[in-house]
């Protein structure tokens, strides 16, 4: 499950626009792709993808243990796995990818209460 703390983890975000009838097909295309290939890096922690509710658009939430492992597992090495997430995107016909990189720099949660009887 992800976890969302301050100053914990290196955070990149991933961006596409696709048709609506190609959302699902881009998330299950990729996300296999990050389970059969990136999990298995030192310092990966999970990936989440958010499905925009006019299906045109998908964002993967990355979480690493550091920048410097989210870097390895993208490096030399990794071809095969990048010709098979080009080929996701390629065949569900998605126009655009951005990819940025945050670090979380404030949380604010809604903390649960505590009722008591009298």
């Amino acid at each position: 499950m992800p976890t969302i703390d301050q100053d914990r983890f290196f955070t990149a975000m991933v961006e596409w626009e696709v048709a609506p009838e190609h959302q699902q097909a881009l998330i299950d295309g990729i996300a296999d792709e990050i389970q059969r290939h990136f999990q298995k890096y030192p310092g990966f922690i999970s990936a989440s993808f958010h499905a925009s509710e006019d299906g045109r658009r998908v964002v993967n939430y990355g979480q690493w243990r550091s920048k410097a492992d989210w870097s390895s597992a993208r490096g030399p090495g990794d071809d095969e796995s990048t010709a098979v997430i080009a080929e996701v995107v390629k065949r569900c016909g998605a126009k655009s990818v951005k990819v940025d990189t945050f670090r979380v720099t404030r949380v604010i949660e809604n903390k649960p209460t505590t009722v008591t009887s009298d």
